[in-house]
């Protein structure tokens, strides 16, 4: 049986995160390069408000998993995967690990998603939220209920089982809450990101990312990337292609990519950026894998385990 790689998304940001990578390659650096802003004053030292910011998050969370991917090579020269997936932006990350592109083509590709995304985001009052304890279907009932007017909410992010995440307008949200919890939903929690991502308010992201998608080289991956939207194997460059614009406005379907990845043979996976929401999905979602996320080089140990 197999590795596969995970990379994480917007949400996973955090003062501080990436600070012992500093020394290895210049990932983190190119990061404040490729996009013009204080990329690595803001993750180091904060405040979180500015670094959870869409145009500051996305290109600061894929920096810290590319850093922590070098860093992993580096000091596990071994390390074999047969697989790859990223959650939203964390795509990005993915298509390097897999090969696709470089780490500067990334970060440039996720500088234009991220403004993209931060005016569709500046044009609704939107949010994302967990809705936990409730299964799928109920929840698209109870999201289709509560979007009228002109204002709607839907599901985002099938993201494991009885955890599921809402994006859409406000108001929309402050309707589905109660319907929610009538058809049996434990807890809604908002989510720490800047908009309603992965829903109908990110069609207006949707062409500027699609110009500079077009014009990227890319080449067929190494490995699989197994795809957000539709949870198959990408192969070709124009698939990969369409993934990345079609996936800012589409549910990430992340229950079926894990099904995916062990359709695959992966039993082990490693998450590889900040934070530990992947790893906790996986237990979730495979109770049998071995999972273990990689971070900073105290991860290293609990990483070496798993591979």
């Amino acid at each position: 049986m197999s590795l596969a790689l995970l990379f994480p998304g917007q949400a996973s940001q955090a003062v501080g995160m990436g600070a012992d990578l500093q020394p290895y390659g210049n990932v983190l650096a190119l990061a404040d390069e490729v996009t013009g802003l204080p990329i690595t004053e803001l993750r180091l030292h904060g405040p979180l408000e500015r670094l959870t910011a869409t145009d500051v998050a996305q290109p600061a969370v894929v920096a810290v998993s590319l850093a922590a991917l070098d860093v992993l090579r580096s000091h596990v020269p071994e390390l074999s995967y047969a697989a790859v997936a990223g959650h939203s932006v964390g795509e990005y990350a993915a298509y390097v690990a897999a090969g696709v592109f470089d780490p500067r083509t990334a970060l440039a590709l996720v500088h234009v998603r991220a403004q993209a995304m931060l005016a569709a985001c500046q044009a609704v009052d939107g949010i994302m939220a967990a809705v936990i304890g409730l299964d799928l279907e109920p929840l698209r009932v109870a999201c289709a209920e509560a979007s009228r007017d002109g204002s709607s909410i839907e599901v985002a992010n099938m993201n494991a089982p009885g955890q599921l995440i809402v994006s859409g307008a406000r108001d929309a949200l402050d309707r589905l809450s109660d319907r929610a919890k009538a058809a049996g939903a434990r807890r809604i929690a908002p989510l720490n990101v800047g908009g309603p991502f992965h829903s109908i308010y990110m069609r207006l992201a949707a062409d500027p990312v699609a110009r500079v998608v077009a014009a990227a080289e890319m080449r067929s991956p190494r490995v699989p990337v197994v795809l957000n939207a539709s949870a198959d194997v990408g192969v070709s460059p124009d698939q990969l292609r369409e993934e990345l614009v079609v996936q800012v406005y589409s549910p990430v379907r992340w229950i079926e990519t894990l099904d995916r990845l062990q359709t695959l043979g992966c039993d082990r996976f490693l998450e590889v950026g900040p934070g530990q929401v992947l790893a906790g999905l996986v237990k979730r979602t495979l109770p049998s894998a071995r999972v273990a996320s990689f971070g900073s080089l105290g991860d290293l140990d609990a990483a070496r385990a798993v591979l």
